[in-house]
């Protein structure tokens, strides 16, 4: 699973990293993004643009952050979005837990390549509480790759900068599947923080 993001690159090293043509001046936390933050994404509507969405599905009062890529077409919570409104999720790294002796052990994971990487994601609207409606984001999982597996038994599905465009791709190819693997052994910085609880949220 994927429960908490960390971006802190300025706006305009978004842009250029994912050679952006089009974007609404967005605001967003810089730090450690939390379900139900707005996170930065990256989309093709004919264009590539950068935009902000809130991060989770809205589901009986739930937020669901991830979603399991072996399923995601079996699912009709995510089948329409994975077809039809997939996106990347810029990171500088991700987070994750280990249950050490009864305690939960917080890792920062990065890439020891890139500063700036992308999660594959996908997105719909929802109408929330008051009525509204809120574009929200959730983030796809896989196996853990080898530098995870001592970590957790699911990892986000990382897509490498050589594939972006194909992830975003506004129809649909199978070959988009093949993306969704664990990503490449010896790339991956594993660093051990501080012990953290996270609970509720939902994870399908």
């Amino acid at each position: 699973m994927c429960g908490r993001v960390i971006l802190e690159s300025d706006f305009q090293d978004i842009l250029k990293r994912y050679m952006v043509q089009e974007y609404n001046r967005f605001e967003y936390k810089k730090g450690e993004g939390f379900p139900g933050d707005n996170l930065p994404v990256i989309i093709k509507e004919n264009k590539k643009m950068a935009d902000v969405f809130l991060w989770g599905f809205l589901l009986d009062n739930k937020r669901v952050i991830n979603a399991r890529s072996e399923t995601i077409l079996d699912k009709p919570l995510f089948k329409n979005a994975f077809l039809s409104g997939r996106c990347i999720v810029p990171v500088n790294g991700f987070f994750e837990w280990k249950n050490e002796k009864g305690k939960k052990i917080k890792y920062r994971i990065t890439l020891k390549d890139e500063d700036i990487f992308s999660l594959a994601g996908i997105y719909r609207d929802f109408k929330d509480k008051d009525g509204s409606i809120k574009r929200c984001v959730t983030i796809l999982t896989t196996e853990p790759n080898d530098d995870m597996r001592e970590i957790h038994n699911r990892m986000p599905v990382i897509i490498d900068e050589k594939d972006e465009e194909l992830y975003l791709y506004e129809g649909f190819d199978k070959s988009i599947m093949d993306l969704l693997k664990p990503f490449e052994n010896g790339r991956l910085v594993i660093k051990r923080e501080d012990r953290v609880r996270y609970e509720n949220v939902s994870f399908l």
